[in-house]
């Protein structure tokens, strides 16, 4: 997640998430902060659903909903949504979220040009009418008390609230005049916007200085960012393939693809994973390296068996093991599981394909799949399609039986992958 959208209301968080979801970021949308996000996710969109609240609830509940967010490792850039019409806790939300993450400049540019919403020496403006004259002013929960944002934002906060207006917008001096402001005092700059043109400018002088700020708009700002912002550039993500059968089919479409297709093959040692002792180690061993490969956008298959003379070795680890044949499968297969889960929190992928039924129905569990929804099939017998509320959520997932397949089948199926996004 590159961007954390806070809104306070659900659809607000909608009409702002779409103008990120329509540049092909991944936007998700959520309804409270208990609940979790995609590791895929471009785009998080916060619902904290306060705009009727009391000030002083409203900031509790924001510092509460903050803090998994900036406990992450890499802090995501923040963007207060707000509504553009100023109804709600807009004051004391932005100085709860300037409190929290030590931000000491928070740009407001509130317009939404194309619906007719815009701001004018300070003032918000709806089809050319004066906030405090339209219907707004008089809203049931949150009734507007002037058309002057400063004065609004004054309710609420003790922040210091500086005009900037549209002469010095376009004057291309903004960003210098950003840069200039005192690092050490929390300040909040209002910005004059009458076109979409100049809420473009606001976002390259917020993108051109060296220090962060807290953004806060509604729909009509968060379309100006660039998509550098809350988006990385898109290309092919690689194929994770586990292969975890030991048919002579699987090993030699291993074989085939690792010399056709330059796919990375990373073979997992069966006696360290029975191996109590050692066993964590070498779990934290291989998904660095598998994690490692995989972020240089390498397709990466980790097979079990190498050799189609391995099946003839079980009874051979049975007893060095003291285990029956299901609970060394048993053993091997949740190790493996658990090895995928784990490396996915850690590198992207575009796609998983799992052959084996052991091995993809230990996966399914362990990635907390309810289900499998079938969308398309890959070659005869080969389906792609989702886990069911699953850690991967809409990531494909292509299954297939050990013995099913031509040579060709692994590389077959990654062409399948970087075929789904070259389309996107």
């Amino acid at each position: 997640m590159k961007l954390l959208v806070i809104a306070d209301d659900f659809t607000g968080a909608n009409d702002t998430g779409v103008q990120f979801a329509k540049k092909h970021a991944r936007t998700e949308i959520l309804l409270d902060s208990t609940q979790k996000h995609s590791w895929f996710a471009d785009v998080v969109v916060l619902n904290t659903e306060s705009r009727a609240l009391n000030a002083q609830v409203a900031s509790e509940n924001l510092r509460n909903s903050l803090k998994p967010f900036l406990s992450q490792k890499d802090k995501p850039v923040i963007y207060k949504k707000i509504d553009s019409t100023f109804r709600g806790n807009i004051g004391a939300e932005i100085e709860t979220i300037m409190s929290e993450t030590g931000l000491k400049l928070a740009i407001v540019a509130a317009a939404i040009p194309a619906a007719g919403r815009v701001t004018l020496n300070g003032e918000c403006l709806v089809h050319g009418k004066a906030l405090i004259e339209t219907e707004f002013a008089s809203d049931p929960k949150t009734p507007i008390v002037s058309s002057r944002i400063q004065t609004i934002l004054h309710q609420q906060t003790t922040l210091p609230v500086i005009e900037v207006n549209l002469d010095q917008i376009r004057s291309g001096r903004f960003a210098t005049w950003l840069q200039a402001q005192a690092p050490t005092q929390g300040s909040i700059i209002v910005t004059d916007a009458e076109n979409d043109e100049d809420l473009a400018l606001i976002a390259e002088a917020v993108f051109s200085i060296d220090r962060p700020c807290l953004l806060v708009g509604a729909a009509g700002f968060a379309n100006a960012l660039p998509e550098n912002i809350f988006m990385d550039k898109k290309q092919g993500l690689p194929l994770f393939i586990v292969a975890g059968s030991m048919s002579s089919a699987t090993i030699e479409q291993v074989n085939y693809a690792q010399t056709h297709c330059d796919a990375s093959v990373i073979d997992v040692d069966v006696t360290q994973v029975l191996a109590a002792t050692t066993q964590d180690n070498y779990m934290a061993a291989l998904i660095k390296e598998i994690s490692q490969t995989l972020n240089q956008q390498k397709h990466t298959i980790i097979r079990t068996s190498r050799d189609v003379q391995d099946r003839h070795h079980i009874d051979d680890l049975c007893n060095t093991y003291g285990m029956t044949r299901n609970e060394l499968g048993k053993n091997i297969s949740d190790f493996i599981s658990l090895l995928t889960l784990n490396t996915l929190s850690v590198a992207s992928i575009g796609g998983l394909f799992l052959t084996g039924g052991d091995i993809a129905i230990a996966v399914a569990n362990t990635l907390g799949a309810k289900g499998y929804r079938i969308q398309s099939e890959v070659l005869p017998c080969i389906p792609c399609g989702t886990f069911i509320d699953s850690e991967i959520d809409d990531l494909p997932v292509i299954t297939k039986a050990g013995g099913f397949g031509q040579i060709t089948t692994l590389c077959e199926a990654i062409k399948y992958i970087e075929e789904i996004y070259c389309e996107k």
